[in-house]
């Protein structure tokens, strides 16, 4: 079987992620790597040895060699880049979130469909041992159900202007929450009902930075967040993925970080163990699957209904803004 050449439109941070993993596969290489800005180009070239380099997505796209793309362009550009890319007939790993709206993710399923390419969602939790455990812990009904997922986080925010922007990045409760819907939905089904209030604390951006969302669930069960993006430049309050804890009727469940989960119960505290696994860990294992994908035709196991859903959260608290409401989904 052939290498599976892996083009990337995009080669800012997070595209950092990604490609080491393509590079050290057995069954892929990158065959080019694009950016409007050419010096983001020239780096990437000098640290993965990528021959080919351009500011073209087109003349990417046109490459017999490039039989699949991973898109790492600010969130707002996600849809013309996958679009663009079905339409080339390549396959697509797409950074988180999907899109900036229900509407644009749709088109950006309709067009792979059409042109019958694999997408992918860049959902990394799903290659988390710490979050697959988690999850198994709920399943299992260590602590009942239904359960309260908390999510706190507190920060100056994500390192490049465009985060904030609304209509590039739209700052926390899309960018950076959007992993905890979809995980939400992952682990505890549809969701059924929003209420929120947000705000901005850094006055010179135009995305929410700050507030506080409550999705209630079909299954009864509900995820509480009070995030932030509005502080100072000094660093995050919390863990770098916020701190966590999930409460039932049986117990809770904490995130300790190391290697061990605690469930703490009527009887006392209860440790279960996983697998201690780092950041690089979960994108080596997310980006093994979707070579897998490509070449053996399998559907991702985080596609297009993962992205739409997920993003149909966010754009529903965004839309509540700072007028505090309840919307039924």
């Amino acid at each position: 079987m052939s290498k599976i050449g892996i083009g990337f439109i995009g080669c800012g941070g997070i595209h950092r992620a990604h490609a080491p993993h393509v590079v050290e596969h057995p069954d892929a290489f990158i065959a080019c790597a694009m950016d409007v800005n050419e010096e983001a180009v020239k780096k990437h070239q000098a640290d993965y040895g990528t021959e080919c380099g351009t500011t073209s997505m087109e003349e990417l796209l046109a490459r017999d060699d490039v039989d699949a793309v991973v898109v790492c362009t600010p969130t707002g550009y996600h849809p013309d880049a996958v679009i663009a890319a079905a339409r080339a007939g390549k396959h697509v790993l797409c950074e988180k979130p999907m899109a900036m709206t229900v509407a644009k993710c749709e088109e950006m399923a309709a067009a792979c469909d059409e042109a019958g390419v694999q997408l992918q969602l860049a959902f990394v939790r799903h290659y988390c041992n710490e979050w697959l455990k988690m999850r198994e812990v709920i399943h299992d009904g260590m602590i009942g159900r239904p359960v309260v997922w908390r999510s706190v986080s507190g920060g100056s925010g994500a390192p490049t202007p465009w985060f904030f922007d609304k209509e590039l990045g739209g700052g926390p409760f899309i960018d950076g929450a959007v992993h905890n819907y979809d995980w939400a939905r992952f682990t505890f089904g549809e969701a059924e009902r929003i209420c929120a209030n947000l705000r901005r604390l850094k006055q010179t951006t135009t995305a929410w930075d700050t507030g506080t969302a409550v999705v209630d669930f079909e299954s009864g069960d509900q995820l509480i967040m009070c995030w932030s993006w509005g502080l100072p430049g000094f660093g995050s309050t919390v863990r770098a993925d916020g701190a966590h804890d999930v409460l039932g009727p049986g117990g809770a469940i904490m995130f300790p970080g190391d290697g061990k989960l605690s469930v703490r119960l009527e009887d006392g505290e209860h440790l279960v163990e996983f697998e201690p696994d780092t950041g690089a860990d979960w994108f080596r294992r997310q980006m093994a699957h979707f070579i897998e994908c490509v070449q053996t035709g399998r559907q991702p196991q985080v596609g297009a209904r993962e992205g739409i859903e997920a993003t149909r959260i966010a754009e529903t608290i965004l839309n509540i803004g700072d007028r505090p409401g309840v919307v039924e989904l």
